[in-house]
């Protein structure tokens, strides 16, 4: 297996091809992206990239910050099973691996990363918005604004749990 599948930089590409496909394609594509995702998944578990308890915390912290911002009516969707869209999920399972490879140079500040929350994630819904993805419940300032406290927060946090969070007992020593 080609070392170079598992670089930063192919999980850069990996993570705005998803990005790319779910956000434009959301229901049409997301089907067609999933099998390439759980391999993608599989190699980078297959070669320690990051341990599954791991990756099953952060990406369930990312689902679940998505669902409850929906539930409150921050983000409107059209008909799911979920409280989020399927293509969102996927979203989610593709950027936390990203969290460990990627952009982990970015959780190495925890200034950085504030930063990097109340930016990027504000920019990247709003993108998303702009493309039919998404629909901000309230105001689009006021939505915006409030995706900027929660992921300043947030994402700091992610990158602290992927460093810090779960350990095997034979770890902590």
């Amino acid at each position: 297996m080609p070392k170079f599948l598992l670089s930063k930089h192919v999980n850069v590409v990996a993570f705005n091809l998803t990005w790319l496909g779910c956000v434009v394609g959301r229901e049409s594509y997301w089907w067609a992206l999933a099998p390439v995702v759980a391999c993608y998944l599989t190699l980078l578990v297959q070669y320690r990239v990051f341990r599954v308890p791991k990756f099953l915390m952060l990406f369930g912290l990312g689902v679940s910050i998505d669902s409850l911002l929906t539930v409150v009516g921050v983000f409107q969707f059209g008909p799911t099973l979920f409280f989020i869209p399927l293509w969102l999920v996927l979203l989610w399972a593709v950027f936390t691996t990203t969290l460990f490879l990627s952009l982990e140079f970015i959780g190495r500040s925890k200034l950085i990363a504030t930063i990097c929350g109340a930016l990027a994630f504000p920019f990247n819904y709003a993108v998303g918005e702009r493309l039919g993805a998404i629909s901000f419940g309230s105001s689009d300032t006021l939505a915006l604004a409030a995706l900027s406290a929660i992921w300043a927060i947030a994402l700091p946090a992610m990158f602290w749990l992927a460093e810090n969070g779960i350990r095997r007992t034979d770890e902590v020593a």
